[in-house]
């Protein structure tokens, strides 16, 4: 909560791929396969739900990094390139991803049921002897220890998504830790032949024994996802793609601090990407905009004729462009000047039905006659055109994207 309030570079590293916090969920995950394998190799009545509980968490975390496929960099075969919604070869994501879908949001309040029924109503169940509990304790369900409930409960709420603010991600380093405990847990009471409902059994050396151990993990793990995101920055191959993710991330979080309100932290975060792309006008409209919106009428025409003379120039070098007559558009609609807009939003029009009548089978044709039909919010319209272009070329992570936003805004 602090990261993400006072922090936002911070909270983009700890809730990206590639980045710190995806490192922490695969690490936990690992550790709870390490775990796991040792009380499967002994007599505990639990051993077959840790044997599940281990390749359920090898593959959780192997889809976290795409079975290699971001580590290595190799590409996704065309069936995952088609199908997949993000394009990338793993099993989840033809369910889930970074669109809104019917399923994904089932899938999410499946997973937070889950973990409030597990995490806090099994173990709760098992402390007040509910006859029902008992009895799937003693046929192997192993429950968390008591003291985790607090960690499921907030993973269950974050992983419902409902402050848009990718705390998903936070509530999956929540999940692994929280699995990771309890492997360690049962291990522990293994390796001392403590009974692990009984916590009076637990003497003050023990207790501090199993506590070290936990902060001992915790402290790995940190360790090892720094040393890990260190490394994936510094091969040119894999930080030329972290740092366009990074860049994709502060835009992305700009748009959400901007929903909240936060307009200083949303102006620092296009500034940052503005410095490195100084005649950008989409980012000069978003400053404007912000400062729009937090009543700096000054600094919102500053940045506002700055991204008109921007657009202009864009204009007089491609004025058959239709995206460089929408960005126009955009900027003098933003500054009141509708007539102006409206004679720009046309041209765009006009250049993308002749591109159309000229190039009926092209996909990017479609797409950009989407986005116009967008900007004259004729929202079915652009649909339809996004429809084609993702039919017509379904590999497309461009293409989906403004499918899927299409669809759902419908």
């Amino acid at each position: 909560l602090i990261m993400a309030v006072k922090f936002p570079i911070a909270y983009i590293y700890a809730t990206y791929e590639d980045l710190f916090g995806e490192w922490m969920q695969f690490y936990f995950f690992f550790l709870t396969v390490l775990f796991s394998l040792k009380i499967l190799f002994s007599s505990s009545s639990y051993r077959y739900f840790f044997l599940v509980l281990a390749i359920a968490c090898f593959y959780v975390m192997m889809e976290e990094i795409s079975w290699g496929q971001r580590v290595f960099g190799w590409s996704s075969p065309g069936f995952f390139k088609e199908h997949n919604l993000q394009g990338e070869t793993n099993l989840h994501n033809f369910l889930t991803g970074p669109y809104s879908t019917s399923i994904k949001a089932f899938l999410e309040y499946v997973l937070a049921i889950s973990l409030m029924v597990y995490g806090v109503l099994y173990p709760f169940a098992i402390r007040f002897r509910s006859k029902f509990a008992v009895w799937l304790d003693r046929k192997g369900i192993a429950s968390p220890p008591l003291v985790l409930w607090p960690l499921f409960i907030i993973a269950a709420i974050l992983e419902l998504g409902l402050f848009r603010f990718n705390e998903a991600e936070v509530a999956e380093i929540m999940i692994g830790i929280g699995m990771a405990v309890t492997a360690l847990y049962y291990a522990f009471a293994l390796q001392r032949r403590i009974d692990v409902h009984r916590d009076a059994l637990w003497s003050i050396a023990d207790s501090k024994s199993f506590a070290f151990r936990v902060i001992a993990a915790l402290i790995i793990v940190l360790a090892v996802s720094g040393g890990t995101t260190y490394a994936m920055l510094a091969f040119p191959r894999t930080q030329a793609k972290i740092e366009r993710r990074i860049e994709n991330g502060m835009e992305k979080f700009a748009r959400r601090y901007m929903r909240y309100e936060q307009w200083d932290i949303a102006v620092d975060l296009y500034e940052r990407l503005l410095r490195k792309e100084p005649d950008n006008s989409f980012l000069m409209r978003k400053i404007a905009d912000a400062y729009k919106k937090s009543g700096n009428d000054e600094k919102f025409r500053k940045y506002g004729k700055e991204a008109i003379a921007i657009d202009l120039e864009r204009y007089e070098e491609e004025p058959m462009s239709a995206s460089a007559n929408r960005s126009l558009a955009r900027t003098y609609r933003m500054m009141g000047n509708e007539t102006e807009a409206r004679k720009h939003i046309e041209q765009a029009l006009a250049i993308n039905l002749e591109r159309i009548k000229e190039h009926p089978e092209s996909s990017n044709a479609a797409y950009s006659l989407g986005k116009t039909y967008e900007l004259m919010e004729h929202y079915h319209d652009a649909f339809e055109q996004y429809d084609r272009a993702y039919k017509l070329r379904p590999t497309s992570k461009r293409f989906r994207k403004a499918y899927y936003r299409a669809r759902k805004r419908l």
